[in-house]
Formats: structure tokens, C-alpha cells, sequence
């Protein structure tokens, strides 16, 4: 759900609270049980609650030339600027995280959610997940960090770097920027021709394209891409696999200029297997070639390869001489040291040598044939379904949450437009899949 609930505003100036707001908001659409269960607010209470429209202006009046403080700002940040920008209203305030703040203060806490820093520090927390808790909790906090020993020097310098303060490109307009979404996705930087000369994607669009601004002085070939850009554009992806995707999609199909290391192949070398004449299924490196034969890994360097392959030797007992490693004849180094089993010398039966062969392949790729890798869309009624088929990337889709369970993998599969594997969409599925096996559903 992407809707506001309810909302808790404290005006601090630095002292003192001076003024507040809190109330309850209708969102127009039923609340999810688990954020009832969560939040305890219900259908009910917001029933008769005001909408965000009917609050917005006493928001914008309370908050004017204020910092927008709390615990994981992004997050907050992100629900009030998106309901603004459902009004037609751009919402901007300097932002100001007291997650990093702390982190940055008091650096050895074992949590830094804010249920856990309370507990640390003391602070009380009666209503976890309800707004005016969270934010007197979170006032709270930042009262405590703001009164720990520095300078009141020292102190305007440590908020003036943890706020999120941009220097906007010299041709770049201020309502380009502040229109930009805090969500997931690719964004594009344009030229004065319109011309694409950047891709790239993030979590939150609004703050990775913030990060290129602040740190154009630190590379003459940022700040010359950065001085260029005169325009920005977005595409909302949903979740992250999906802005990987199709960030390397697009900066394949547009070439941008200030596009470096996507342009070109990243990764030369890949492990292989085949079985020899006895049966033995061999492991070798070669570098890659477009003639159709999958690597079951890719690397960007022969040694990174060897070292790969060192290691499934040594965690599945296999042969160096099967692996290509040693060129010798007779028995492995290996067998010598009773790590291989003596497939090298053909003492080790070539079915008990393969089931390992094998093992070591799965730990290298998706480990499955056919299967689906199911995400968030661009909107809590949407997912998307990435799907690979016979070991191979298929593509990807977005479709109605409520429509996932009326179909089966198959009929799904078939409406998905054909998209083409290279060595990163490889590198990114495998990765991807590897950090969040339970995003996939096999069939």
C-alpha cells in the first residue's frame, strides 16, 4: 500500500517544539490487513478521517523552510512527495536522516531501527508504527544527538553534510529535479540535442541522480557530463532486477557517451563442461564466443576463472587434470593430497565423479531448468515475473497481481516478449537469484 494513513508533524526550532500537526487521512482505498495488524489503524478510524487534499495546505504551511527530518527519511520523504504529486504539487524540502545521523554520532549500536535505538538510548516508544509515536520518539532522538559533545561549530557542520543539499547542473531547471520520483527504476540524463548521454538506475531515482551532482567535482568527466545535462527523463521499474535489466538493455541499445564500462563486454572468460571419451564430465575455461555454447559461469579475467574453479575443486573433491588446471600426466596433484578421488586415474567410477562435477555447476548457475522470478511492480496491485526457460533468460513482464493465480507458468511464459541473454544479463540474473532465492518459484 502507498497511501498515507495518518500523518505527525513536529515543528522543532532547535529548542523547542512550536508547533505541530497530527491527524488520521482517509486514503480512499481499503487498508491491507497487515498494516492494520501493524499499525492498529483500521477502515473505520479513517472512515470519517480527512483526505490528504484537504490537509496538504496546513503540510505545506507548517513545513515551509523547515527540514524534513526522520528515521529513514527516504521512506517518509517518499509517501508525502509522491500523495503531493498525485495533487499535481512538487513537494521539496531539504531532508535530514536520523539512521545516518546516528550511525555517524554513535557509530557501535548492535540496530540502528528505531525500535532498537530507543531501547539502546532509553528513549521511550509507546506507539511503535503510529505516526505521532514514531515522530515524538524520533524528535526525541535527534534532541539526544544534537545535545552530545561537539561544538555548536562542529554541529552545523555535521548537519550541513548529512542534509541533501544539490547543486543543480548550470542548464538543468528546478522543476525537472524536484519532479523526480524517490522510487525504483532507469533513469536517462539528455543533452540540449535530446540526445541520451547517461543510464543508469537506483532504488530511488530522485537520490542517485542527487549523488551525481554532488560528486561531479570529484572527476573531470563527471563534471563534464554533468554540465551538459539539460534535461532528465525516468521509466519506474518496480523492483530492482527489473531497473538492472533494463538499464543494461538500454545503454546497449542507446550507446550513451558518459556510458563506459556497460558498453563493452565486461566479461571475456567462462567455465564449461563437457564429458571426455570416458565419461567423465570435465570442467575447462575458455574465453567466450558467440557460437551458441553456455558457460555454466563468466568472469571478467582468466585468473578470476581460475580462482573460481580452484575453489569448487577444492569444496567438491574434483580433479585438476578433468578441470583443465594441470596438464600433467597420471595422477592430479590433487590426488596426491587426497582431495581429488582418483578420476585422473580413472580409479574413481565416472558416475560418482560427475554427481559432484554436477553440484559444484549448480552452485556456479541458477541451480534449476525452468523457473520464474517474481517481484514488486510499479504499484502494490502489480508484480512483475522474469522467466528463465531450459537455463536461458526468456524476459520479462508486468501483470495484475490479481491475475498471477488464474494462469499457470506456461500460459504466462508465452506472453512475455522475447528479450536477448548476454554475459550481464547473465552475471545480473545469477546474482540477483544467488542474494534472493526466495523471489523464485520453479515450475
Amino acid at each position: 500500500m502507498d497511501k498515507i494513513t495518518e500523518i505527525c508533524i513536529y515543528l522543532y526550532d532547535g529548542e523547542q517544539v512550536i508547533d505541530s500537526f497530527t491527524t488520521l487521512i482517509n486514503p480512499q482505498t481499503p487498508i491491507p490487513y497487515f498494516i492494520t495488524k501493524m499499525t492498529g489503524i483500521t477502515n473505520e478510524m479513517v472512515k470519517k478521517a480527512p483526505l490528504f487534499e484537504e490537509v496538504a495546505k496546513r503540510i505545506v504551511e507548517i513545513t515551509e523552510g523547515a527540514v524534513f527530518v526522520a528515521h529513514n527519511v527516504r521512506f517518509d520523504y517518499g509517501f508525502v512527495q509522491r500523495a503531493f504529486r498525485n495533487l499535481g504539487y512538487t513537494y521539496t524540502r531539504a531532508q535530514l536522516c536520523t539512521v545516518r545521523l546516528t550511525q555517524k554520532l554513535i557509530p557501535d549500536l548492535p540496530s540502528y531501527s528505531l525500535g532498537n535505538i530507543c531501547r539502546s538510548l532509553n528513549i521511550p516508544h509507546k506507539k511503535a508504527h503510529r505516526a505521532y509515536g514514531d515522530a515524538e520518539a524520533t524528535l526525541i532522538l535527534f534532541q539526544k544527538l544534537m545535545n552530545l559533545e561537539h561544538t555548536p561549530e562542529d554541529t552545523e557542520s555535521l548537519l550541513k553534510s548529512q542534509m541533501q543539499e544539490v547543486r543543480l547542473p548550470p542548464h538543468l531547471s528546478k522543476e525537472i529535479f524536484d519532479a523526480l520520483p524517490d522510487d525504483t527504476g532507469v533513469y536517462y540524463m539528455h543533452n540540449a540535442e535530446g540526445e541520451v548521454i547517461y543510464v543508469g538506475k537506483s532504488n530511488s531515482i530522485k537520490d542517485r541522480i542527487a549523488s551525481h551532482f554532488r560528486e561531479a567535482h570529484k572527476k573531470s568527466r563527471a563534471l563534464r557530463m554533468v554540465e551538459e545535462v539539460m534535461d532528465l527523463s525516468y521509466e519506474l521499474t518496480g523492483n530492482e532486477l527489473i531497473a538492472l535489466l533494463r538499464e543494461d538493455e538500454e545503454i546497449k541499445k542507446l550507446q550513451p557517451r558518459y556510458n563506459r564500462r556497460q558498453k563493452r563486454q565486461f566479461y571475456h572468460y567462462g567455465i564449461y563442461s563437457e564429458p571426455d571419451t570416458h565419461g567423465y564430465l570435465r570442467l575447462f575455461i575458455e574465453r567466450l564466443a558467440d557460437n551458441g555454447e553456455k558457460p555454466e559461469a563468466i568472469y571478467s579475467s582468466r585468473k578470476n576463472a581460475e580462482a573460481a574453479l580452484m575453489k569448487k575443486i577444492e569444496q567438491h573433491n574434483l580433479c585438476q587434470n578433468l578441470c583443465g588446471l594441470s596438464t600433467g600426466k597420471g595422477a592430479c596433484f590433487h590426488y596426491q593430497i587426497h582431495i581429488c578421488k582418483g578420476a585422473c586415474i580413472r580409479e574413481e567410477a565416472p558416475d560418482d565423479y560427475n554427481l559432484r562435477v554436477e553440484e559444484a555447476i549448480a552452485g556456479m548457475n541458477y541451480g534449476r531448468k525452468n523457473f520464474v522470478v517474481v517481484g514488486d511492480g510499479r504499484d502494490f496491485e502489480e508484480q512483475t515475473l522474469t522467466f528463465i526457460e531450459n537455463g536461458v533468460y526468456v524476459g520479462y513482464m508486468y501483470i495484475q497481481s490479481a491475475l498471477v493465480n488464474r494462469h499457470n507458468w506456461h500460459t504466462l511464459r508465452g506472453m512475455v516478449a522475447p528479450k536477448h541473454e548476454n554475459p550481464d544479463v547473465l552475471h545480473i540474473l545469477r546474482n540477483f537469484i544467488r542474494k534472493n532465492p526466495k523471489t523464485v518459484v520453479v515450475y
